[in-house]
């Protein structure tokens, strides 16, 4: 209960305190400290349970990479992120490079990105290209963002999250016809501003 409230040391201090942990339990302690603001404290956790023997699982893998990308802890990200197949014989899953490809893109790290999105073993889905626009917004690369848009539009033509990213990109660096143009593109085909995939606009700077 405290886990999910946000009381975090009141949740995580019984937690300690219980001889007889699991990887489950540990994965619910590492996420409820990532979702609450306690990035380096979920990253604490994760090597803790590591030490103690217990082996991460993809859950485990997805709140530390989550943790790490609400906390702008890009290192701690990199090292996580090549470590599940690397060390742990783990392949990561779409969410794992959907979530290590936001990091590196809300903090300036576009080209390393694009890297890692060429390098998946399977088609990026909207979640991604929508990760790339939060990067092409930290860099305002409308360019980009034109390329990157296009691909997700391909994907999901009605999302209206990349439709409203791209067009704050274009207002960034003053290209205001093309902003207006975007967001008028989604409102023509009725897009609500409430619908959108997964993490598309998840920490997108204003």
């Amino acid at each position: 209960m405290y886990a999910q409230s946000g009381e975090i040391d009141r949740g995580f201090a019984p937690f300690i305190k219980i001889r007889d942990k699991d990887v489950f339990s540990w994965n619910v302690a590492i996420k409820a400290l990532a979702v609450h603001g306690g990035a380096k404290d979920a990253i604490k956790a994760f090597l803790m349970m590591q030490k103690l023997g217990f082996r991460p699982n993809d859950f485990t893998f997805s709140s530390a990479l989550f943790a790490c990308g609400h906390g702008g802890l890009v290192d701690e990200g990199r090292r996580i992120f090549h470590s599940m197949n690397g060390e742990f014989g783990i392949s990561p899953n779409p969410e794992h490079f959907c979530c290590f490809i936001h990091l590196l893109c809300r903090n300036g790290m576009l080209e390393e990105a694009q890297l890692i999105v060429k390098g998946m073993p399977f088609e990026p889905d909207v979640a991604v290209w929508g990760a790339l626009l939060v990067g092409c917004r930290v860099r305002n690369d409308s360019k980009l963002a034109e390329e990157v848009m296009g691909k997700a539009s391909e994907l999901e033509v009605n999302n209206s999250g990349v439709h409203v990213l791209l067009s704050n990109i274009y207002a960034s660096v003053n290209q205001w016809p093309e902003a207006v143009a975007a967001r008028g593109t989604f409102k023509e085909r009725k897009i609500s501003k409430k619908a959108g995939s997964r993490g598309v606009l998840l920490g997108v700077p204003k």
